[in-house]
């Protein structure tokens, strides 16, 4: 089973073609979008992104990992923003 961070991470690296960019809208380094992207490729068991110096590509593994996995993405997103909003309203004590 693999995160959705990671899925996120794809997510952005397809859709802004480079990691630099890619980590500047998550606002991550580099690094940790590579490694994301490492950790996810090796969960999953193939490789999700052709490299070059200045480029990436998405492998067609990749692009149905994304296609299959926009829902999930978006659905863990939707939850996350409701349990905020529900937290803000109804926060735990501390003591």
């Amino acid at each position: 089973m693999f995160s959705i961070e990671l899925v996120e991470a794809l997510r952005e690296v397809a859709r802004h073609g480079n990691l630099t960019r890619a980590a500047s809208a998550m606002e991550l380094s580099k690094s940790t979008v590579s490694k994301y992207i490492s950790e996810l490729e090796a969960q999953v068991g193939v490789r999700l992104l052709h490299r070059s110096t200045r480029v990436v590509q998405v492998t067609d593994a990749g692009r149905h990992l994304l296609r299959r996995s926009v829902a999930l993405v978006d659905l863990a997103r939707c939850i996350q923003t409701e349990l905020d909003a529900h937290g803000a309203s109804n926060e735990v004590p501390t003591r």
